[in-house]
């Protein structure tokens, strides 16, 4: 029988880096809670943006927030630079955004893994949208107190 030990496995440049969290950046900013009638994909106003090191990692985007539709269905997506959705594609058989049942106040979350393939910095942008109705984001308590903070988003730069 055979042992193999080592002590570290590097990349042709001598960098021990694939798999590594390199960075986490989040969204810290207290933001006004996002309310509209919106029937398209709109951006909400919630964003992070992350600088990649190297730019063959993959991004991971983590988003909850505390979401109302006053007629039920909200879709949202994460979007990199206010302009690529990347929730999926229809050539693939996926039809684009998440879509949510919401009666009442609840907790959405979603999570994408991105390459972005650049060294200069990325802006993710949640988008959202009703079938009728109005959307909130970012919650409201009793009394109509706002909480703006409501919202958690971070991205998590992973070496490759």
């Amino acid at each position: 029988m055979s042992t193999l030990r080592v002590d570290n496995i590097q990349d042709t440049a001598g960098a021990d880096n694939q798999g590594k969290i390199l960075q986490v950046t989040y969204d810290s900013t207290a933001r006004p809670k996002f309310s509209a009638a919106v029937s398209t994909l709109t951006d909400t106003g919630f964003e992070v943006s992350i600088t990649p090191k190297f730019a063959n990692s993959k991004i991971k985007i983590d988003f909850a927030a505390s979401v109302l539709s006053s007629a039920h269905y909200v879709a949202m997506d994460i979007y990199r630079n206010g302009t690529t959705g990347l929730s999926g594609d229809s050539a693939n058989g996926l039809t684009g955004s998440v879509a949510y049942y919401t009666a009442f106040w609840q907790n959405i979350s979603m999570f994408i893994i991105d390459s972005p393939n650049t060294t200069s910095t990325v802006t993710y942008n949640i988008f959202a949208k009703t079938y009728s109705g109005t959307v909130t984001i970012g919650g409201a308590g009793v009394g109509g107190t706002i909480y703006p903070n409501g919202v958690v988003l971070s991205a998590t730069e992973i070496a490759q």
